[in-house]
């Protein structure tokens, strides 16, 4: 298989890099078409400057591209059918990022009406999650459905959450990508296996133009685009697969899913809207953190790409657990709820040295 896969994952790397290429070369008639979006203002921006937000843009040609050479090969079946039940959520998000703004809202109904057409075309679905008391809910197939089309959502607006840190949602994205690759390689599941080897590389050549420093950055077209096929990658995977365990599937999806989670929950318990956006994600931490405690506050072209360099450890160990584990299921699980735990005392770390920090230099001791 690889002596097919390596050429054309060459071309989805490629592909990216030189649309990306044209992108910043047509930069001005492009924004002359689009509508200013002043996101450098925005109360979670942690970019420098206004980065062109066409990176999707980049990606899918990539994907494309390679596809189309690897389809001499197979029929590509899977791969069709999942890129045009992208469709939908992609356009939604280029409108956003033209500046023809489309509320938060209304992406999160274009993901879910993708995850129906893609429930639809590929008669794929959550069935048989391997936690004892939820088999009961999933043998209805209407219920199974539903859920399912809301967790496939559910993570690509978590993929478009990380997006703002320079590199950070490529090497989650190729980090994910390349345990779906490797996991379904094992279990014989050619297409699903090529197709997560394209998207980490056509994320490949998108993560040049967006780190160290962001010329590029994916845009809701590329954050719920990507999440989309990612997160559909994994599904497939789970149920052409069964005896891949979800807690390892779970694993290698892991960091968008625990930043949104823990983000709703946190803002449950402190009584604010879950839906009103802020600046305490994880990598927003970290990056303010570097700030006040080492680089020195103000050079965020400098604690940007070094937060997600910071992080890369951070983002990768649970998509090698989830591949380490994926012939044991209570060591899954087991490992699941270590990273979660793991996750969220990371939180309570980080603003504790920060606010300790802050206190010794006589600042108030707010992180936020």
């Amino acid at each position: 298989m690889f002596d097919v896969v390596i050429p054309a994952a060459a071309m989805a790397f490629l592909g990216a890099f030189v649309v990306g290429l044209v992108l910043m070369w047509m930069r001005r008639p492009i924004e002359g078409i689009g509508r200013d979006r002043n996101d450098s203002n925005a109360v979670q921006a942690s970019h420098v400057g206004e980065p062109l937000r066409l990176g999707g843009v980049a990606v899918f040609a990539g994907l494309l591209f390679g596809s189309v050479l690897l389809r001499n090969q197979s029929s590509g079946e899977f791969t069709i059918l999942l890129l045009v039940a992208t469709v939908p959520v992609f356009l939604a998000g280029l409108a956003e990022d033209l500046g023809h703004l489309v509320s938060p809202a209304g992406r999160f109904i274009a993901s879910l009406f993708s995850a129906a057409v893609a429930v639809v075309l590929l008669d794929i679905w959550i069935q048989e999650p391997d936690l004892p008391g939820l088999a009961a809910v999933f043998s209805t197939p209407m219920i199974a459905i539903v859920i399912t089309i809301l967790f496939a959502g559910f993570y690509c607006h978590s993929v478009n959450l990380i997006d703002g840190m320079n590199g950070l949602s490529s090497v989650v994205v190729i980090s994910s990508a390349l345990g779906i690759a490797v996991v379904a390689a094992d279990a014989d599941l050619g297409q699903i296996s090529a197709l997560a080897l394209l998207l980490a590389a056509a994320m490949a050549g998108f993560l040049l133009f967006n780190w160290p420093k962001s010329f590029l950055i994916l845009g809701d077209a590329g954050a719920y685009g990507v999440g989309h096929v990612l997160v559909w990658l994994a599904i497939g995977l789970g149920e052409l697969a069964p005896s891949t365990p979800t807690a390892s599937i779970l694993l290698i999806l892991f960091w968008p899913l625990a930043d949104t989670l823990h983000t709703i929950f946190r803002r449950l318990f402190a009584g604010q809207s879950v839906l009103k956006p802020d600046r305490m994600h994880l990598h927003q931490k970290i990056r303010r953190g570097l700030e006040i405690a080492v680089i020195g506050t103000g050079k965020r072209e400098l604690s940007n790409p070094a937060t997600t360099l910071l992080m890369v450890p951070m983002t990768a160990l649970p998509v090698i657990a989830g591949v380490a584990l994926k012939d044991n299921v209570a060591m899954a699980w087991l490992a699941l709820g270590v990273f979660a735990i793991a996750f969220s005392s990371l939180h309570v770390a980080i603003t504790a040295v920060v606010r300790a920090r802050r206190r010794r230099g006589g600042e108030p001791d707010a992180i936020d």
